[in-house]
């Protein structure tokens, strides 16, 4: 087994740091217009649901929630694909953007 010397030590922190700055940056960005996202998304719903009380439209929410169900398992296992293959510099943005994201 091959010993790793000070020099790669010192490669492999200046990757983690880079990488978890970078995510801690990434995650900030991504929090803030989540919340942008989420409040015109839920506007938007509340618009539509509105339309349906008023008789103005009609939504079949089985359908909708099938849908939204697929979109969920489907990003699920984009997650999962992007954490099989992490090199230390995105394990650092990974654990960057996770940790930005628990930060208020």
């Amino acid at each position: 087994m091959e010993q790793l010397n000070s020099q790669d030590w010192a490669s492999w922190s200046i990757q983690l740091g880079a990488g978890a700055l970078s995510g801690i940056a990434i995650g900030y960005a991504i929090r803030k217009l989540a919340l942008v996202a989420l409040f015109f998304v839920g506007l938007g719903l509340v618009f539509v649901y509105a339309l349906t009380q008023w008789g103005m439209a009609s939504v079949d929410w089985r359908a909708f929630d099938a849908q939204l169900q697929w979109v969920a398992r489907q990003w699920q296992q984009w997650a999962s694909g992007l954490f099989d293959n992490l090199s230390v510099t995105g394990a650092g943005f990974a654990a960057g953007v996770l940790l930005s994201l628990r930060l208020r």
